[in-house]
């Protein structure tokens, strides 16, 4: 009789693979290992973790709540690709938002200061004509 190596079932000696968990390797009986190909043996292949909708709603509400830090904690954490890219995505569209902004307001905040200068100074003169004006 002959063992399988990963299971350890006994198996015929004329078994070249074990029936119960597809492994190759048999020790027969005088001890020595005999590495035998399975012709049936299908390649193993990993399984791929998908995120439930739950986790979907959690890892949403941590990028909600935690706008910098959630998606760098989902990034490190998530086991889910798909969820790991939209970590990568999320982080992206910061980036990308905080140099818009950035760009935006060197434009707009000395735009909107001259703009109220100009406005204090029509105020100023307006206030000096209205007097002239009345009847």
């Amino acid at each position: 009789m002959a063992r399988c190596t990963s299971c350890g079932a006994e198996l015929p000696d004329y078994y070249t693979s074990c029936p119960n968990c597809g492994g190759t390797q048999v020790v027969r009986n005088n001890g020595a290992p005999q590495p035998q190909m399975n012709p049936y043996a299908q390649p193993a292949v990993p399984q791929r973790v998908v995120t439930t909708f739950g986790g979907w709603i959690g890892w949403l509400l941590l990028c909600i709540f935690l706008p910098i830090v959630g998606p760098i904690i989902m990034l490190c954490t998530a086991k889910d690709p798909s969820a790991k890219n939209y970590a990568k995505l999320t982080v992206i569209c910061m980036i990308v938002g905080a140099v818009i902004g950035g760009i935006l307001s060197a434009i707009l905040i000395p735009a909107l200061i001259g703009y109220m200068h100009k406005a204090e100074t029509a105020r100023t003169v307006y206030g000096m004509i209205l007097p002239l004006l009345r009847f």
